[in-house]
């Protein structure tokens, strides 16, 4: 029997459990505030505000949906149809991908290579053909974190107009590296999606939104209003007050990941001086995709070590990467560090263990 199970593999930082339960307490003590509006329409209007503020746009090019899944089933149901082709990053989130093919695309990858996982304007003209209708990334990169920044962004937009095609950014983790004074820059075919279910850990307000030009938010809007009925008025309620006052939030993130970050420093140079693992924890960001030497069956590793370890890890075969590992460090340190010791200690031992070792 495995000891107790501990997760590596996380995606999000810890939820703020507390902050959230005060934010609400304050809130309805007197009974429903005055955020407590209906969500016909593009959604709740004190959260478009302070989303707009956020991010320096205009709230006629903000939607607010329940989630980047959500929100990127919205686009495709608006801007492709069955049988068009859509190129989605690999490596890469696999509920991307699984979205385009439900909505009867065709599927390419688009390959991310490692081990810097970038993607260049070059890189994207390269693949990029006539019949190509949109192209997928995520920004940070989900799994590796890697950034692209805002200028790079812009690029990738326009040699997708060149060729007639949509660029998707799935921005989950994006606020992880933008400065407090955010704003994003447009293009007429660049759809940015976003949430707080990552960066603000508050995954279970289930807010999202999309911010696009004007004419394509109206076109999502008028493709998916009478299919959409899921954006929640009391959770977007609350989700507006945290965007109001979103300081206690932002020092919750900021303080898990300084507290965690050294933690997997410490222990992926551990693992790579002893010959374990390649790579190390980006900039920004939640997670790190190292590679992890000796082990190209990664899913076969992933089930031993639940198996036998306790240990919940995401293997690279997740993301169409074998060979890899995404590591996870929003947690508490002392779960990290505990956690990432007994991954250190299974991949020692599995290596002795094998006939190479």
């Amino acid at each position: 029997m495995p000891r107790g199970s501990l997760l590596v593999f996380e995606s999000t930082v810890q939820e703020p459990v507390d902050l959230l339960a005060g934010l609400v307490s304050r809130a309805f003590a007197g009974g429903p505030p005055d955020r407590f509006e209906s969500v016909f329409g593009r959604g709740n209007p004190h959260l478009l505000a302070a989303l707009a503020a956020r991010y320096g746009v205009a709230e006629r090019s903000i939607l607010a949906v329940t989630g980047v899944s959500n929100g990127m089933a919205q686009v495709l149901n608006t801007l492709v149809s069955p049988g068009d082709h859509v190129l989605v990053e690999r490596p890469g989130f696999d509920v991307l991908s699984s979205l385009a093919h439900a909505a009867w695309c065709q599927v390419t990858d688009l390959r991310r290579p490692a081990p810097d996982f970038d993607l260049t304007a070059a890189d994207l003209r390269a693949v990029l053909r006539p019949d190509i209708r949109m192209v997928v990334i995520s920004n940070l990169h989900n799994p590796s974190g890697r950034l692209l920044d805002e200028t790079r962004v812009l690029e990738l937009a326009a040699v997708a107009a060149e060729a007639g095609a949509w660029l998707v950014v799935d921005e989950v983790y994006a606020d992880f590296a933008r400065a407090d004074a955010i704003r994003l820059q447009a293009a007429p075919n660049l759809i940015r999606i976003n949430s707080l279910s990552k960066v603000f850990g508050l995954y279970a307000l289930r807010c999202g939104w999309i911010i696009a030009d004007p004419e394509v938010i109206a076109r999502i809007t008028a493709t998916n209003g009478g299919l959409e009925f899921g954006v929640s008025k009391l959770t977007h309620a609350v989700a507006a007050m945290v965007l109001e006052d979103s300081e206690p939030f932002e020092d919750h993130w900021r303080g898990v990941l300084a507290a965690g970050r050294p933690v997997l420093a410490r222990h992926m140079a551990a693992m790579a001086a002893d010959g374990l693992i390649e790579g190390e924890a980006p900039p920004f960001g939640c997670m790190a995709f190292p590679r992890v030497l000796g082990h190209p069956d990664t899913l076969a590793l992933a089930e031993a070590l639940w198996r036998e370890d306790g240990l919940v890890t995401a293997p690279g075969e997740m993301f169409g990467h074998a060979g890899h590992m995404r590591l996870g460090f929003g947690l508490s340190p002392a779960a990290l560090d505990e956690g990432l010791s007994r991954l250190h200690e299974s991949l020692r031992r599995r290596r002795a263990a094998s006939p190479e070792g």
